[in-house]
């Protein structure tokens, strides 16, 4: 009986480790389970934000119309026409930004994520072809699309106004000076 009570014994000694091993199994994972749901919720946020991020570009042209001269960033890829001139709270009067298209095509722009109001000026090799003025933020999921009605190869956006102050007219030539 000796030899049964011990093994007994041993296989109780057994279960009360595993039984305690359990417990503490559960009671980590009670503490590291939400952590892990927490960081794991989190974790798109830091490229959230820094997908929100302005783009600042370098000044690659300018052009002169009304005695004032214009300095343009220039945005020449996909990747660059996308972002634009998004979460921007401000741009300084003769300012904008430049986008060179690779060839002639009918363009529509939108304000979605744009935190300010904008001129559009659709160009075709330096020829004014359609003016937006003053096109809003847009603050809903839809948003309104502004078109160049025409095939273009270039796009001006200015800040709200500029068109105006600048003296730009459809069919009125701008002769962009890129820089080297």
């Amino acid at each position: 009986m000796e030899v049964t009570r011990q093994t007994t014994q041993t296989s109780t000694q057994t279960k009360g480790a595993q039984t305690s091993e359990k417990s503490l199994f559960l009671k980590i994972l009670n503490i590291a389970g939400p952590i892990a749901g927490f960081t794991a919720a989190l974790s798109p946020l830091p490229y959230y934000f820094w997908t929100r991020q302005p783009q600042y570009l370098s000044i690659g042209a300018t052009f002169t119309s009304n005695n004032q001269t214009v300095q343009l960033e220039l945005a020449d890829d996909r990747k660059e026409y996308n972002h634009g001139l998004k979460f921007r709270n401000s741009i300084p009067n003769n300012h904008g930004m430049l986008f060179v298209l690779d060839k002639p095509e009918k363009v529509k722009l939108w304000m979605k994520d744009t935190y300010i109001p904008l001129d559009m000026i659709f160009l075709k090799d330096g020829k004014i072809k359609n003016i937006v003025r003053n096109t809003p933020p847009c603050k809903t999921e839809e948003c309104p699309k502004y078109s160049s009605i025409h095939p273009v190869n270039q796009v001006i956006e200015l800040p709200a106004g500029s068109a105006d102050s600048l003296g730009l007219k459809i069919g009125k030539y701008i002769e962009i000076n890129f820089n080297k």
